[in-house]
C-alpha cells in the first residue's frame, strides 16, 4: 500500500468511527428520553392520591347491658401511598373545616364523620371531601350513599385535582 491509500483508509476509518459515535450519542440520547419517560410513568403510579370511604356502625350499651346503633359514621382512609391532609367535607351540602389533619398512609387510620340524622333519616347522604398531598396539590373527592334498612351503600367517585389559586 502506498502512503496516500493508507492515508485514504485512515481518514475513512476516522470518519466511519465518527459516524458510529454521532449514532451512538443519539441513541442513547433517545434510550435515556425513553428510560425518562418510563421512571416518571413509574413515579406516577407510585404516588396515587385517593380516599376510601366506608360505613361503620356505631355501638352503645344502655344501663342494662343490651346493644343498640348509637350512630353511624363515614371513615374516610387514606388510600394513597403517602400521608395526606384533610382540609374540609361537605356533609348533605353542610361544610365543616377541619384544618390539615393528618390522615397516615399505612394501618387502620381513618378519619371519623358522624352522619347526622338528618342524613340518616333520609336514607341517602352526599359526602365531598377536600384534601392536600405532600406536594401542596388539593383534591377533592365525591362520595355518595344509600341507607338499604341495614347499612350504608356507598359509592365514590375518582378523586379530582382542584386548579392553583394564586396568593
Amino acid at each position: 500500500m502506498t502512503p496516500d491509500q493508507i492515508q485514504l483508509w485512515q481518514m475513512i476509518g476516522t470518519w466511519v468511527a465518527a459516524i458510529a459515535a454521532i449514532v451512538a450519542a443519539i441513541l442513547a440520547l433517545r434510550i435515556g428520553k425513553k428510560q425518562n419517560e418510563i421512571n416518571q410513568r413509574s413515579l406516577d403510579i407510585k404516588n396515587f392520591v385517593e380516599t376510601f370511604v366506608m360505613p361503620q356502625q356505631v355501638i352503645a350499651q344502655d344501663e342494662s347491658g343490651n346493644k343498640k346503633i348509637s350512630h353511624w359514621n363515614l371513615l374516610i382512609k387514606n388510600a394513597s401511598s403517602y400521608p395526606i391532609y384533610l382540609k374540609s367535607f361537605t356533609l348533605n351540602g353542610i361544610r365543616q373545616a377541619v384544618g390539615s389533619s393528618v390522615i397516615p398512609n399505612f394501618g387502620e387510620n381513618w378519619y371519623a364523620v358522624p352522619i347526622s340524622n338528618t342524613a340518616q333519616d333520609g336514607c341517602n347522604l352526599s359526602l365531598e371531601v377536600e384534601f392536600e398531598d405532600y406536594l401542596d396539590n388539593r383534591y377533592t373527592s365525591k362520595h355518595s350513599g344509600i341507607f338499604d334498612g341495614m347499612t350504608w351503600q356507598i359509592r365514590s367517585e375518582k378523586r379530582i385535582l382542584m386548579p392553583r389559586t394564586s396568593p
